[in-house]
């Protein structure tokens, strides 16, 4: 018997989708078992700020805090009215004034501070600290969804019209 083994004409994949089918595959795969991690908010036309600041600044607008930023002493930190600070990070991040803070916001121009992400979507922030020698005047300023709120040496430090949500 003589047998011929003949080619059988069955439906196949080209090459070329299988690659894309098995990468299809893995991608699902793996969004599956790490999600992506939820990114910050954009906010466009932000200024951002961590560390010293060491010489007298304004700040207006939206202003970013995306670590611990301390007014040195000697210098005086101004935020104008209608200002929102939004701050990243936890209880470490805060704002010490080693030297001297305006906040002069008005009754229909707040200034906000509050997490980047919302409340409720992170731990707290760490607040404003005034140090030892420290003023600052806060006028019109919502503070919100910080540990501590405003705390320290707060004997020349003038708080008017400013509303406090923290945790402490």
């Amino acid at each position: 018997m003589n047998y011929e083994l003949k080619n059988v004409n069955r439906p196949s994949l080209p090459r070329c989708s299988m690659k894309k089918l098995f990468s299809l595959l893995i991608t699902i795969l793996l969004f599956t078992m790490f999600p992506p991690v939820k990114a910050a908010r954009s906010h466009y036309g932000a200024r951002f700020y961590r560390g010293d600041i060491r010489v007298s600044t304004e700040w207006e607008g939206t202003i970013r805090v995306t670590g611990k930023v301390t007014v040195k002493s000697g210098v005086t930190l101004t935020v104008a009215p209608g200002t929102r600070v939004l701050i990243s990070g936890g209880e470490d991040v805060r704002i010490v004034v080693e030297g001297k803070l305006f906040v002069r916001g008005l009754a229909e121009m707040k200034v906000t501070f509050e997490p980047a992400d919302g409340c409720g979507n992170g731990p707290p922030w760490g607040g404003i600290y005034f140090s030892e020698g420290s003023a600052g005047i806060l006028e019109g300023a919502d503070i919100k969804c910080s540990k501590k709120g405003v705390w320290g040496e707060l004997a020349g430090v003038t708080m008017i019209g400013v509303v406090t949500d923290n945790e402490s």
